[in-house]
């Protein structure tokens, strides 16, 4: 049988149920912050490093090359190659110098290095032997310097050579041969004629010669060479002493047979000295001879010169 239920129970009843399906209450959020309070003495903080600047550096002056040149640039005047360093005041550098000649052509005529010194001046140990016949026109003196330092001034400087006036040979030698002596030269010796003879030039520190002589109608031999040689020393009026021997070389001049004798010349006006003995096509022989007076080296200059003996075109 069913239970009737009062009215006042229904209604409890209703209550419950609107009471189950209503939402539930919303969530409270507490948040809570906590404050540390420290116990002890704050922290250093940590330094930041700064740099510190370099001080610039002083820039050092340059050094200051000069090119060395005579006054008057001669074949007939050969000397050392010079240039001057100047490094800033106070300061010590290390230098090397070289120098270099080169002709109008811009071909390199002679290279040397500058190895004696003497304060700022640098100079060559040979000398500068200028051709007695040059190319006309500039030629040009260039000095090197390998240094640390920067290089001003004028290590570069231009210059033309004084012309040489050269004897007239017309008459004094015979036909067929040339040679340039230059005035300059004076003549020291001078025997015989055309046929057979020989002259002697002499200039400061040394003296060139050549003798003639119609020599055997054969192949220069060395006997025959010897022979000649030998003659001259007794053609000398002045009897110089013989010179010594102690070798020889075959050789050619101008494509003509010769012998090349080294000598050794004793005396005061003593020193080196070197004949050639050379047979022209006519089978003439002819003696050239270069030596020094009184000095240790031959001289450039009479090298020069004993070198433009030539035969003649036909």
């Amino acid at each position: 049988m069913m239970a009737r239920l009062t009215a006042g129970a229904g209604a409890a009843l209703l209550a419950l149920v609107l009471a189950a399906c209503a939402p539930p209450p919303q969530s409270i959020i507490v948040q809570v912050e906590v404050t540390a309070t420290p116990s002890g003495p704050s922290p250093t903080p940590v330094p930041t490093w700064t740099a510190t600047p370099v001080p610039t550096a002083t820039p050092i002056p340059p050094a200051q090359v000069q090119a060395v040149l005579p006054e008057v640039v001669s074949p007939l005047e050969p000397g050392p190659v010079e240039a001057a360093f100047l490094p800033p005041p106070g300061v010590d550098v290390a230098v090397q110098m070289s120098a270099t000649v080169m002709d109008p052509l811009a071909d390199v005529y002679a290279t040397f290095d500058l190895s004696e010194r003497e304060g700022d001046r640098f100079r060559s140990s040979d000398e500068l032997q200028l051709p007695l016949d040059p190319l006309p026109g500039y030629w040009w003196l260039i000095v090197h310097a390998e240094t640390q330092l920067t290089v001003v001034g004028e290590p570069a400087r231009f210059f033309e050579i004084e012309p040489v006036a050269f004897r007239d040979m017309t008459g004094t030698l015979p036909s067929g041969v040339t040679m340039g002596v230059p005035v300059a030269f004076g003549e020291a010796v001078a025997v015989g004629n055309l046929e057979a003879g020989g002259r002697v030039w002499q200039h400061k520190d040394g003296e060139v010669a050549l003798w003639w002589a119609p020599g055997p109608t054969e192949e220069l031999l060395l006997s025959n060479a010897l022979v000649a040689l030998e003659a001259t020393y007794d053609a000398d009026p002045r009897q110089p002493a013989v010179p010594m021997h102690t070798e020889y070389f075959e050789t050619d001049w101008q494509g003509q047979t010769a012998f090349e004798f080294p000598e050794q010349w004793l005396g005061t006006d003593g020193g080196p000295g070197r004949a050639w003995v050379i047979q022209g096509s006519d089978f003439w022989l002819y003696v050239l001879r270069v030596r020094s007076l009184g000095g240790d080296d031959l001289p450039s200059l009479h090298v020069e010169v004993a070198g433009t003996f030539g035969f003649a075109e036909p």
